[in-house]
């Protein structure tokens, strides 16, 4: 079974760098919202589940650290990647789209523990969307430098800046 998922997400790694490469020589002809779902976003669900099992087993600052080290041990793919999503603006829709899953998760961990009652609930989905822009920020960043600074080190500096606004979660669990 493993093997047969293996083969699936190589196929599909394969497929998406050719139509990466057709889209940098300027063919669009293939660009098809149907495209966009099953290649250049073929990997979210399991990157959504990547993270959740991090924030729970290690905790927030270690769970964004390993999205982090995640794509950037594959850097050229995904700064490829990165880059004509951002520049394609029916990938940058669909990754829209897709961030709700993020927001979700996180809105979730904060539930969790975080503050309790109503207001422990308004303050979750703060939280989590404050933590994504730093996230999605840190990535932007990464992008525009080529990769420089490397990943970890711009999701650390976004961490920072967010960190004053989460900290009554930090001192009360550590996490």
């Amino acid at each position: 079974m493993a093997r047969r998922q293996e083969r699936r997400d190589q196929g599909r790694r394969e497929a998406l760098e050719r139509a990466l490469e057709r889209l940098e020589a300027g063919n669009r002809e293939e660009f098809t919202p149907v495209l966009a779902e099953d290649l250049f976003f073929h990997d979210h669900a399991d990157l959504v589940r990547g993270l959740g099992e991090a924030l729970e087993r290690s905790g927030l600052a270690e769970a964004c650290q390993a999205l982090a080290r995640h794509l950037e041990e594959d850097r050229d793919h995904w700064l490829r990647r990165l880059e004509r999503i951002q520049a394609e603006p029916a990938l940058r829709a669909r990754k829209a789209e897709l961030e709700a899953d993020y927001l979700e998760l996180l809105t979730g961990h904060f539930r969790r523990w975080g503050a309790a009652g109503a207001y422990g609930e308004r303050v979750a989905e703060l939280e989590a969307g404050l933590l994504l822009a730093a996230l999605r920020g840190a990535e932007r960043l990464w992008v525009k430098g080529r990769g420089r600074p490397v990943l970890p080190v711009l999701m650390q500096e976004a961490l920072g800046v967010v960190w004053p606004a989460l900290y009554a979660h930090a001192r009360r669990y550590g996490k």
